[in-house]
């Protein structure tokens, strides 16, 4: 898997420690608690910041009327026990928008009105907003509870973290990974009752795979409407060591290329050590009227594609176990599977300091 093994390229570095002369949102006229929002403040306070400065949120709850864009470079946000409370459905990410911009500890709400798609109505947003991709985002022991589109959205990154992290109530993706991203890490985090797909990587067509991905130690569960883990086009991706259970419709790992969403084929997988539970069964669609798609607990597909399509390829299967699955533990209906390691992946030594 490159330099070093799966194992250790999910080794975090220590939380850092608050510095001396850290700013503070309440020093720039934030007030916690008293219902009115903070967003001229918080402003204030980013355009304050040097690269390399921080922003504490002391405890409390902020109110967030419209998005907020970080875009000084190599920057921290603090904020354990602090909340920031989100007004518009409309218009509520806290958006990372710069090199090496680093999230500790805060929890953020929303009160989302009906599913959406945009990256203003992402609650977390990793994204690139021209050609050359923000490297070194970090997103650790946050909360995201709800979301009009997804909970956290990396779009365009490359050597970022997702670390120990909640996400629950978003009416999409909880974690949805796109957009030519590569070089990154979701590890150890909690998603649960979501909309759509628990934790997704999707390459478009028309934009680049992405590729060098690894999902780690993840307990993910109670998928509504979509899947527990998907790879809908990518390269060079592990699932390892992840929990999914309580998955109503669909399958709880799917790796596939789909015509009709016109992705990229998938190639150079590995799918390791995880665990499925409860996949389309009665006590998972409690609640759910929907039909169930089929889908096997570990589905491989391509559907809709055109002749000459990449399809799927090199997938490595190894230690999985499924409990309880209504269609089976695994389907597949294209590509070939290699009992074989597949190609060299992430390089830990991007992950330093994370």
């Amino acid at each position: 898997m490159g330099v070093g093994s799966a194992q250790a390229c999910a080794v975090l570095a220590p939380l850092p420690a608050v510095p001396a002369g850290a700013l503070r949102v309440t020093d720039f006229g934030a007030v916690a608690d008293d219902d009115l929002a903070d967003d001229a403040a918080i402003d204030r306070a980013l355009k304050a910041l040097q690269p390399g400065g921080w922003l504490v949120f002391p405890p409390g709850r902020y109110q967030q009327a419209r998005s907020v864009l970080v875009s000084v470079p190599g920057v921290t946000l603090w904020g354990p026990g602090a909340t920031l409370q989100a007004t518009d459905p409309r218009d509520h990410t806290l958006g990372l928008r710069a090199d090496g911009v680093r999230l500790y500890g805060l929890t953020l709400t929303a009160a989302p009105d009906q599913r959406r798609s945009e990256p203003a109505q992402a609650r977390i947003s990793l994204y690139r907003e021209g050609p050359t991709p923000q490297r070194g985002n970090v997103v650790r022991g946050v909360t995201v509870d709800g979301a009009g589109s997804v909970g956290m959205l990396v779009y365009g990154a490359t050597d970022f973290t997702i670390a120990g992290n909640t996400v629950r109530h978003t009416l999409a993706d909880g974690i949805h990974t796109t957009g030519g991203s590569r070089h990154g890490r979701v590890l150890g985090n909690q998603v649960h009752d979501v909309g759509d797909d628990l934790i997704s990587i999707v390459s478009y067509d028309n934009e680049p795979v992405v590729r060098d991905i690894l999902v780690a130690d993840n307990t993910v569960s109670g998928a509504r409407w979509g899947r527990g883990l998907t790879i809908v086009g990518g390269a060079h991706i592990t699932l390892r060591g992840n929990t999914v259970t309580g998955i109503a419709r669909a399958a709880g790992v799917l790796v596939a290329q789909e015509g009709n969403w016109r992705t990229h084929g998938v190639h150079d997988v590995r799918i390791e050590h995880n665990r499925l539970r409860e996949i389309q069964t009665p006590a998972a669609r409690v609640g759910v009227t929907a039909a169930p798609t089929g889908h096997a607990a570990i589905e491989l597909h391509t559907h809709a594609v055109p002749d000459g399509a990449a399809g799927l390829g090199d997938i490595l299967l190894q230690g999985n176990t499924v409990e309880h699955s209504r269609h089976g533990d695994l389907r597949q209906r294209a590509g070939r599977l290699v009992q074989t390691t597949p190609g060299a992946q992430l390089d830990c030594r991007r992950f330093s300091g994370h």
